[in-house]
């Protein structure tokens, strides 16, 4: 028995399309938060590597968190530490991650740039 299509071509097809759902782009991978990066890393390239997926600066980055820009004028040192070391404490709920695996020198780095960002 001949049939007109192939099943294979068209199960293959349906998992592809299946793989770009519009669902999958929105996602983020948190993965990437459990990797410590070395003590000597800079603040902005800290920034780039963990946090712009979901922060804006200057216009570059993503949208799922506020854009943190200008934040430096208007939040404290001891503030952005806390953020960054226990998000869920001072915005319950939040999609953010801890970043408790981050060194004091990590954190006092990233710390420094997004003071300077003003």
């Amino acid at each position: 028995m001949k049939r007109a299509f192939p099943i294979i071509p068209i199960i293959l097809l349906a998992l592809l399309a299946q793989g770009c759902s519009k669902d999958e782009e929105k996602q983020v991978d948190t993965r990437t938060h459990s990797l410590r990066p070395a003590d000597n890393t800079t603040g902005e390239a800290l920034f780039n590597e963990r946090c712009r997926e979901c922060h804006k600066v200057n216009e570059k980055g993503g949208v799922l968190g506020p854009d943190l820009s200008k934040i430096g004028s208007k939040r404290s040192p001891a503030y952005l530490e806390q953020v960054i070391r226990e998000p869920s404490k001072l915005f319950p709920g939040s999609a953010m991650p801890p970043y408790d695996n981050l060194s004091v020198q990590q954190v006092n780095s990233l710390v420094d740039y997004l003071t300077a960002l003003k």
